[in-house]
This record gives structure tokens, sequence and C-alpha cells, in this order.
């Protein structure tokens, strides 16, 4: 039986107290045996080891680990509901279909009861922070009552008449940052592409888009032809004045101005060395999806490249209704068994501290330092080395 993952929040909590465990992982390269933090009115005050500060209250959780909380940088809790009702043997194009037929039939309510179930999950599995992409604006106050914090990014598509006259980023409830999502380069008019990343940054808030993820939509912006010209005239979108072909989604997107070091670029799968070094020059961040990718498109992102390139992908568990869970240590354990050349310690990395940073929320989560949040996730793991504590927390805790 896997060990039971706890996730602690203290940032209400305005008294002083001491954290304990077996060990400490302050980031993927900083491991503490017998260490202890201080917590005082929600923020990470002191760590230390061995002797610990008297006349404060002391918890010891244990002789397993503390580390950061996780971070989901890419979810759609929208289509929880939906999780093993829709078929992945057909591809991605029927998928899409299948998808949004059966999300019309659900229904908002059962959307709704399906998000919550999948936050529920979300926080019974250590994080703390998630980059939701909401396409039908359902999600946003279900997670301002959650607890967790998040990134709220309103998906648009289509034409810049499908982008409603009022977009003013008004800040979200709670713990809530609300922005703006591209869909796709393949899906969303390079019209309304700029506008929504002109607003994102203006107002300095993330941008996220997915690029370069199918098959389709490479045809489709290559050669402006192919099955998905043909699915986006059957639903009455018009795009003929996009400015298609182009080189790549990557070329098209920077023609635009959409990469910066707000934007979130997922998934990625057909780019390459001369992508992410672009990537990297423009200082964006990247998110992978290795679960639903495989699912859908039967291939993984080429992470051996980011990394060498100098980024510093996150990791999404992209939706229930193409991933078999959204626990974040899950997606890492097919990670790592995907990539076993890279370390343990790049695979946690991904999980916390660069999901934090791709959101914007690095100064919160992401490690465990002083000035951080009060945020940490305790695995009851046992019997560990500093050696292995990375690759054990990855592969005994996930399904």
């Amino acid at each position: 039986m896997k060990p039971k993952i706890q996730c602690f929040d203290l940032r209400s909590r305005n008294n002083a107290e001491i954290h304990l465990a077996g060990w400490l992982l302050m980031d993927p390269q900083t491991v503490v045996q017998k260490g202890w933090l201080l917590v005082e009115k929600g923020i990470i005050r002191e760590i230390g080891r061995g002797r610990i500060p008297a006349l404060l209250p002391v918890r010891d959780h244990g002789p397993g680990v503390l580390l950061p909380a996780f971070v989901n940088a890419h979810t759609h809790l929208e289509l929880s509901a939906l999780q093993g009702k829709i078929s992945f043997s057909r591809g991605f194009r029927f998928w899409v279909k299948e998808l949004l037929e059966k999300r019309e039939v659900l229904g908002e309510e059962k959307l709704k009861a399906g998000a919550a179930q999948g936050i529920r999950e979300l926080k019974n599995s250590g994080c703390i922070a998630v980059g939701e992409i909401s396409t039908l604006g359902l999600t946003k106050e279900i997670l301002a009552d959650s607890g967790l914090s998040a990134v709220y990014f309103r998906e648009y598509l289509g034409g810049i008449s499908a982008m409603p006259q009022d977009m003013s980023l008004s800040p979200g409830k709670g713990n809530i940052t609300a922005s703006l999502a591209a869909h796709a380069p393949h899906t969303t008019s390079p019209e309304l592409l700029k506008t929504l990343k002109e607003k994102t940054r203006n107002a300095g808030l993330p941008f996220s888009i997915h690029l370069a993820e199918s098959e389709d939509e490479m045809e489709f912006l290559q050669k402006a032809r192919g099955p998905w010209a043909d699915f986006l005239t059957e639903r009455g979108i018009d795009f003929s004045g996009w400015g298609l072909p182009v080189q790549n989604p990557l070329h098209h997107a920077d023609r635009l101005g959409l990469a910066d070091d707000k934007s979130i670029f997922v998934h990625l799968l057909h780019a390459g060395t001369e992508e992410f070094r672009f990537l990297k020059e423009r200082g964006s961040h990247v998110c992978i999806c290795p679960r639903s990718s495989q699912n859908l498109h039967g291939c993984l992102p080429d992470l051996p490249g980011m990394l060498r390139a100098g980024l510093s992908p996150c990791l999404g568990t992209d939706s229930a209704a193409s991933a078999q869970s959204l626990h974040i240590l899950d997606e890492a354990a097919f990670t790592a068994r995907a990539f076993p050349e890279i370390s343990p310690e790049t695979v946690i990395a991904m999980s916390t501290r660069n999901g934090a940073a791709a959101l914007g929320l690095a100064n919160h989560f992401g490690s465990l330092q002083p000035g951080r949040a009060g945020a940490f996730t305790y695995i009851p793991i046992e019997n560990c080395l500093s050696s292995n504590l990375s690759e054990r927390i990855i592969h005994e805790t996930s399904a």
C-alpha cells in the first residue's frame, strides 16, 4: 500500500510552531536530515537541524520527508466529470469530437461536481497550487472556495468575436489570480491571440497556450488544409484570414508577439532543438503533460532536448478526460519511467519549483526556505538515504 500524502497549508495561522521530520527536502538539490521548520504567521521564518528553539509548540511528523507542496501547472478541471467516458483509441481529433458531445450532454451541474471532485483529488495528493484552464468559466468560484492557490486562466478560441466586450482582469477571490489563455494557434485567430496576450502582458500576468501538440495542428498551420481545416469549417470557423500557411507553430506564435517570460507553452510534442533554444532566449516557460500526450497522440515531448537547451519544464496532468488521474506524483512517476536518463531530482523540480515559477508563484511556493509560504507536504516513507530520497518520493507514492 502506498504511503498517505498529507499537505499542510498554514498560511491562515498566526501562531508560531515547529515542524519536524526525519528529512527535509528544501529543494531538489538540498536535503537536511532530522530538520525542522519554524513557521510563524503563515510564513517559514527559519530552518534548522538538531536543537529546536525552546518554548515553541512542536509537531513531529515522523521519520518521513517534508518537502515543498506540489504544483500542477496545467489542468482542465471542467473536464473531470468525463474521466473514463472518452476513448483514446481513435486519436486526438476523434477524442475532441467525442469530448465536445459528451460535455454538452453532461450539463453544467455535473461538470461543476466533477471539478469539485478533481479539486479534492489535487488536495489529497499534496498539491497546493494549480494552473486551471477554463473554457466554460465554471471553475473560478469552486477554486476560490477550495483553499488551493491557482492561476485561473479563462480560455478563448475562435475569432475576435468570441471574446466578450468586458474582459477586465479583476482579481480573483481568495488565493486565485485571474488571467487569460488562448486555446491554440490552430483554433484561435491571430487577432484574438494578440488581444489575449496584450491584455495579460499589460497586467503583468501569466499567459497560457497549447502549442505544437498534434499532427493535425502541424498540417493545418503549415499547409492551411487537412482534417483540422475540415473540422473548423464544419464548426463554422473561418480561418481564411489567419495568415496561413506558416513555418511552424512557434514561428507563428512569435510573429504574433506571444513568446516572452510570462508565457507558458503547453505540450510541444512537435518541437525540437531550434524551438527550445528560441524559447530559452525569450525566457518562456514550458509545461508538459506526458501521460495525456501518450494517451492522445501516442508520443512524448523531447524532454531531454528541452533540458539540454536550458529550459526548466514543469509538469501538468492535463484533464482527467485525457489522463488517468490528477495526481502530480503519478505524472512524475510516468515521466521518470519514460525518461530514465533524467534524474529524479529534476522530475521533483518539475513538480514543484518549475511549476511555481511558470505560474508566477515562485515567491510563495516551490521550495522550503525562509520567506516562503508555510505550505508543505509530508510523505511517510522510512529508511531513506539522502541519495535515494527523490527517487523514493516519486516511485513509492504513485499509482
